[in-house]
């Protein structure tokens, strides 16, 4: 079982989703951004892999307008050395990634024009993919698309458009459950149909079913339309958020749900992305604690994730900060000490303990910092509205000064 996430890591600065508008577009500046973009999706998965996160989704944005019409640069040609190594380290680490077009790639709009586009932006994400050298379990992910007052013409809309597309597109092309449309049944209706596997969304099916199935009978079905060639069947794992509409995803992937989703669905050979506000973040929780759960003490993993955690509980009120640190004097299981992190990361963070918390951070870098950063980070905390420029301020103060501890820490994140 692979456990990943999706695009944009938190726990490395690297970033693959630099954009060019097309008033700025040049041969020039397109090569100087993707180059950029691929050493950091290089720099990414070399991150990925010292955490033993072996699942990956690319952003669409890492080659800037790819399915655009204004870029006719041969980008595969000139990045071929390039794409090539990253595809082979990808392999070699026994890596599976993804690709995922956003909203505007509908396959089954009632407008010409639009299928048209779609089409050509499910080619450049196959073409993608195709220059890594990666095999056909490497996916792209799409839904269905609108429903348009009519959701069966909908359906056999997207059949027939399906058979438009490239061989390299629909040997990788999987269809997706969504939260407002397409249920699952409607998805495994038009999978049966053009024989492509189907991903199953927890969240979205919590959101859009009809009948309250069981989740090992949805998967017996879904299994079914995965084949040899296409790898593990793949799902999209979330939580809602309670503080936002329905459909939200959580800020961090509740160890405790977790495991009783786990449980459920162990038994299928299957890959997990996760859907979460903290990306790679819960990837390496998830990883942990499923690879752990078996063990009373794990004490050397603890200790490095309390380092990491240690500040995001202080923030919230020092006697959250005091009772995880007996739990972890105490020995606690990995199990204990995520279920206690996770309750706190959703405790409101309260003024007095914010500026303690603060203040500690300040205590990494003010040995090399200047007086005048001093003075305005005391100016900074005089105003509690603004908490994130306070603690984006202090990020900033950390990687000018290479505090390392405290930047390896998740203090930043929540």
């Amino acid at each position: 079982m692979k456990i990943g996430y999706a695009c944009i890591p938190l726990t490395t600065n690297a970033r693959t989703n630099r954009r060019l508008t097309l008033k700025n577009f040049s041969e020039e500046m397109f090569l100087e951004i993707l180059d950029q973009n691929l050493i950091d999706l290089r720099a990414i998965l070399e991150n990925n892999e010292k955490y033993n996160i072996k699942l990956f989704r690319i952003s669409s944005d890492i080659v800037p307008l790819g399915s655009h019409s204004i870029n006719e640069i041969p980008w595969h040609k000139h990045f071929q050395n390039e794409l090539n190594e990253i595809g082979e380290y990808i392999k070699k680490c026994g890596m599976r990634v993804s690709m995922h077009p956003g909203q505007y790639t509908v396959l089954n709009a009632e407008k010409e024009e639009i299928v048209a586009k779609a089409i050509k932006d499910l080619e450049y994400h196959a073409r993608f993919l195709d220059s890594l050298g990666v095999d056909s379990s490497n996916k792209i992910i799409l839904h269905i698309g609108g429903g348009y007052g009519d959701k069966s013409a909908a359906m056999n809309r997207f059949i027939e458009n399906f058979k438009r597309l490239s061989s390299s597109v629909k040997n990788r092309l999987v269809i997706e459950n969504d939260g407002k449309i397409f249920n699952i049944d409607e998805v495994l209706l038009v999978s049966k149909e053009i024989n492509i596997p189907v991903i199953y969304d927890n969240l979205h099916h919590e959101c859009n079913h009809e009948i309250d199935v069981p989740i090992k009978e949805i998967l017996n079905k879904v299994a079914k339309t995965w084949k040899e060639k296409d790898g593990n069947i793949k799902v999209h794992y979330s939580q809602q958020n309670l503080h936002k509409q329905v459909g939200a995803h959580s800020n961090t992937i509740l160890v405790k749900k977790f495991l009783e989703y786990y449980d459920e669905v162990k038994k299928f050979n299957i890959d997990i992305m996760l859907e979460v506000k903290d990306k790679d973040i819960s990837a390496i929780k998830c990883n942990l604690i499923i690879n752990n759960v078996d063990k009373k003490s794990n004490a050397g993993i603890i200790q490095n994730q309390w380092a990491k955690y240690k500040y995001v509980l202080m923030e919230r009120n020092y006697k959250y900060y005091k009772n995880c640190s007996k739990l972890v004097k105490e020995n606690c299981s990995l199990e204990e000490f995520y279920e206690y992190t996770d309750e706190i990361i959703n405790a409101n963070v309260e003024d007095g303990s914010f500026i303690n918390t603060a203040e500690h951070v300040w205590g990494y870098v003010k040995n090399d910092a200047l007086d005048k950063e001093l003075n305005h980070f005391k100016k900074l905390l005089l105003d509690m509205e603004h908490k994130e420029k306070i603690k984006l301020y202090l990020k900033k103060l950390s990687e000018r000064y290479n505090a390392e501890y405290i930047l390896n820490s998740y203090y930043f994140y929540y």
